[in-house]
Parts: C-alpha cells; sequence; structure tokens
C-alpha cells in the first residue's frame, strides 16, 4: 500500500515541475499575418524569377526567467521543392518551400532579432536560435518572405488564403511550445494576352510586285512593307523596377520567327530569311524589321514592346532584300517567305 502511494505522489510533483519550468518563460503564443498584396508575373517568366520581396518587422518577444538554456526553432510548414536557379540570392535555391499554389515557392529569412541570444546555423528556415545563457529575453526583428517561380503557373489569380507558412518554436527543456505562427495573405496572377482565334494566327503581309531594276546589288532593298499582330485581352501586371538581376524586366512581349516550308533562316541577326520552297525567283530575300526600322533577329525570343491593359498591337516591317551578286538584280519570279511566329510574354 506504501509502495501504491509513493508512486502517485512522484507522478503529482513531476507533473508540477514540468508547469514550473513553463512558468519561467512568457510564451504567448499568437499568429502573425503577412500579406503580400497583388503580385504578378509575366505567364512566360523564367523558373527561378522573384515574383516578390516583402520584408516585414516584427514585434514578438519571449522572456525567461529560467535558470537553463532554451532554444528557438524555425521552420517552413510546408515540403522543400529541391534546387531551384532563383534569381534573387545563389545561395538560397536548396532553401525552397512549396505554397498552395502550384509552381510558386517560397523562402523564408530571419533578418535579426534583439536580446539575449546565439544564432545558430544561418538566417534561412529552418533556422535553430538559442540563448547565449541562462535565461533572459528574446525577440523577432524581422522577417523578409521571398516568392519565386518553381515551375508553371496555371493562368488567372490565385490567393495564398492564409496559408501558414512557418512556425517557431520555444524549448525551455520540457520539449517545444508553439510560440509564433506566421500566416501569408495575398494573391499572384499571370499576365499576359491571347492571339485573335477566328484568323488562325495566320498573319498574311502583302509584299508587292517589283521589277528587277529596283535593285542595283547585293544588299539593296524594296520599300518597307508594314504590318501587325494584334493580341487581345491582355493583362500588362504591376511590377518592382530597378531589378536588374531578375530573370525579366516588367511584361514584354517577345515574337520569335523560324522558317518553314522551305524559307530557312540565311542572316538571323539582320533578319533574312530565305523563300519557300513553292517560290521560282533567285537571288532574293526577305528581311524582317522592328517597328524602328531595324533588322529584327530570327530564331530567339526578342522583346518588342511592353504589354498595354486590353489590347497590344505589335508592329513590324518586311521588304524583299537581294542576295545575289548581279548587279542587274536578282532573276523574277515568285517570292515568298514563310515563318512560324511564338509570342511569349516576360
Amino acid at each position: 500500500m506504501n509502495k501504491y502511494l509513493a508512486l502517485i505522489l512522484l507522478g503529482v510533483l513531476q507533473m508540477c515541475v514540468g508547469q514550473l519550468a513553463w512558468a519561467e518563460c512568457d510564451i504567448n503564443p499568437s499568429t502573425l499575418t503577412y500579406n503580400v498584396g497583388a503580385l504578378y508575373i509575366p505567364q512566360d517568366a523564367p523558373v527561378g524569377s522573384t515574383i516578390g520581396i516583402r520584408k516585414y518587422s516584427v514585434n514578438k518577444g519571449v522572456t525567461c526567467t529560467t535558470s537553463t538554456l532554451f532554444t528557438a526553432q524555425g521552420n517552413v510548414l510546408s515540403a522543400k521543392v529541391g534546387s531551384v536557379p532563383v534569381a534573387v540570392g545563389k545561395g538560397l535555391g536548396e532553401s525552397v518551400y512549396s505554397t498552395n499554389i502550384p509552381g510558386v515557392g517560397a523562402i523564408v529569412n530571419y533578418d535579426g532579432g534583439v536580446g539575449y541570444w546565439c544564432r545558430v546555423g544561418d538566417s534561412t528556415f529552418p533556422i535553430s536560435i538559442e540563448s547565449c545563457g541562462p535565461g533572459g529575453s528574446w525577440a523577432v526583428a524581422g522577417i523578409s518572405i521571398f516568392l519565386v517561380k518553381t515551375g508553371p503557373i496555371g493562368a488567372g489569380s490565385h490567393d495564398f488564403n492564409g496559408l501558414e507558412i512557418y512556425s517557431f518554436d520555444i524549448n525551455n527543456g520540457s520539449g517545444p511550445e508553439r510560440w509564433a505562427t506566421g500566416v501569408l495573405n495575398g494573391s499572384i496572377t499571370v499576365a499576359g494576352c491571347s492571339l485573335p482565334q477566328e484568323t488562325g494566327n495566320i498573319v498574311d503581309v502583302p509584299m508587292g510586285t517589283w521589277e528587277r531594276r529596283v535593285f542595283n546589288g547585293p544588299g539593296t532593298t524594296t520599300t518597307t512593307q508594314n504590318f501587325s499582330i494584334t493580341l487581345n485581352n491582355c493583362l500588362a501586371g504591376t511590377y518592382v523596377s530597378g531589378q536588374a538581376w531578375n530573370y525579366f524586366q516588367g511584361n514584354n512581349a517577345n515574337i520569335r520567327l523560324e522558317g518553314v516550308r522551305g524559307s530557312a533562316i540565311v542572316d538571323a541577326g539582320n533578319g533574312v530569311m530565305g523563300l519557300n520552297a513553292e517560290s521560282t525567283a533567285k537571288g532574293v530575300a526577305v528581311q524582317v524589321l522592328k517597328q524602328d526600322g531595324t533588322p529584327l533577329p530570327l530564331g530567339v525570343d526578342t522583346p518588342v514592346m511592353p504589354v498595354r491593359d486590353g489590347v497590344t498591337t505589335l508592329q513590324f516591317g518586311a521588304r524583299y532584300i537581294q542576295t545575289a551578286g548581279s548587279t542587274i538584280g536578282p532573276e523574277p519570279g515568285v517570292a515568298n517567305a514563310t515563318a512560324n511566329f511564338t509570342i511569349t510574354y516576360k
């Protein structure tokens, strides 16, 4: 009987010791909300692009009067994405974690604090922080959240909807206790345009009929014929300026022209494309120009202009250019060139 009573009393004593230990730390668990606002990313921005950076000043502290060391552990509450070639901080590519938006990852960084603490490890979550001695106080002074593209993001707008992004636990020697939870609000919208469907995305450029005598040697040209490509339902978005390090600068419409049906690229840098297989003329090609009259590079994504809300019209020009060495011009005949064009937004 005495043995039984002794065991019961010991159990009660252990419970009281645990409560006393926690009573020596002022935990006060709370939720810290971070609103990133309305962010945009161009439809074809490369993986690793920074969508947004938000730095927050946080007033959240803990004070312990215990005679033992205490620790704080910060964790991201989602799965690690893996290695991502991030534009911001090349060394942060291994610290990207998934969010509730497919294709969007987050990096959480601790920006330092005040009080009686010593950092263990780096500042990117997950992090471990330990008091420098028994008792003392510690506070979070700042948290930075980096949002990056980790893969394809669906069209339209996507909300974080109060996503629990990170946690901080305090351990005073009796096991961890939740001290703070970081919650993410705001949205990310994919910006771009659409092409008119009724035309089948085909652009015909009438080049006209020209006499041989218009040409008088290699590199001589006809008059430029203007043409345009219209983009509908455009959403431009808003972006931070002065980020030359990022993988995109605003939302620009880009075009890539590639020859098909026998039209080979003759001089990519000068926008010169050969005639297609159905053509009969010889010693002549087609040169494609930007709106300002300079050659449009072929076979590569070339920025044309910033996207505008609603309708964005891309302006170009085309002209015949002599490629043969004859001083009397190219051989007459049908002279058509055919190219596929791809529009991207980044």
